[in-house]
């Protein structure tokens, strides 16, 4: 079994694709200006995007070529080849108020269009807040560097907006059940299930630090949903939301520590 990872030296791509490899699958990656090997992939694992809501804002054009044309080459040479498509949408796309969410949406829409007309296989990840040690953005990472660092952290509103949590290595864990084919084609949502509001989590790093953060609240920038969480996620036992939170911060306090010494 050949699979491509687009994405691979991405947050979440980077993992998938270091997982499959050790697993023993025959993996290969891209990202986003490589050049597309046309090998004859089984599966292609599109992770290729630009992910950041409020640059969408001011890039729209980029956010449509680097995500929606770059996801229907991919889809084109799925038709052409049957190869499984393997697509992460997020929960943003219910309300598509900005190009990024848009171009997730519009996405799932062509997906569904070349499902019926050519039959392509495909498993649509809904995918919530991921956050895990390795990554560089999002609420979990911004409060622990806040505390380690004795900086301000931005809350956008007034906190009290819910969101859903989940640790990519449980994301892995479903890429890993789809592969290996123990998941059914269709729709999947990639969450904890649990929610978790903004400043809820603030607390909890601040507990797991034992530092008080700082705060500053801003309006929001884009129009957000005050609640989105996930109804049936594919992963029952995901990673507690406490523990992860150690985890990061533990790895952030490795990285700040090493940063200081002489």
């Amino acid at each position: 079994m050949k699979i491509l990872v687009t994405g691979n030296r991405g947050f979440i791509g980077a993992q998938i694709y270091s997982y499959l490899k050790q697993a023993g699958y025959d993996v290969y990656g891209i990202d986003l200006g490589d050049e597309f090997n046309d090998r004859k992939y089984d599966i292609i694992i599109h992770m290729g995007a630009r992910t950041l809501i409020r640059m969408s804002k001011e890039k729209p054009f980029e956010y449509f070529e680097d995500n929606m044309v770059f996801s229907l080459r991919m889809l084109e040479y799925c038709r052409k080849t049957g190869s499984v498509f393997v697509f992460p949408t997020s929960g943003s796309v219910m309300e598509a108020t900005n190009p990024y969410s848009l171009s997730k949406k519009q996405t799932v829409e062509w997906i569904e269009l070349y499902h019926s007309l050519y039959g392509v296989r495909r498993h649509v990840l809904k995918f919530y807040n991921i956050y895990g040690p390795t990554s560089r953005k999002g609420a979990v990472y911004l409060f622990a560097k806040a505390a380690l660092e004795g900086s301000e952290a931005v809350i956008y509103g007034d906190g009290s907006h819910v969101r859903d949590f989940i640790h990519v290595r449980d994301v892995v864990r479903a890429i890993e059940m789809i592969v290996a084919g123990k998941v059914q084609e269709g729709y999947h949502e990639i969450g904890s299930g649990r929610g978790t509001s903004v400043a809820e989590l603030l607390s909890m790093v601040e507990k797991a630090t034992g530092k008080k953060i700082k705060v500053r609240n801003e309006d929001y920038l884009l129009p957000e949903a005050e609640k989105l969480v996930a109804e049936n996620p594919l992963i029952t036992d995901p990673v507690p939301l406490e523990a992860g939170i150690k985890e990061v911060i533990e790895n952030l306090r490795g990285e700040i520590i090493g940063k200081t010494s002489p």
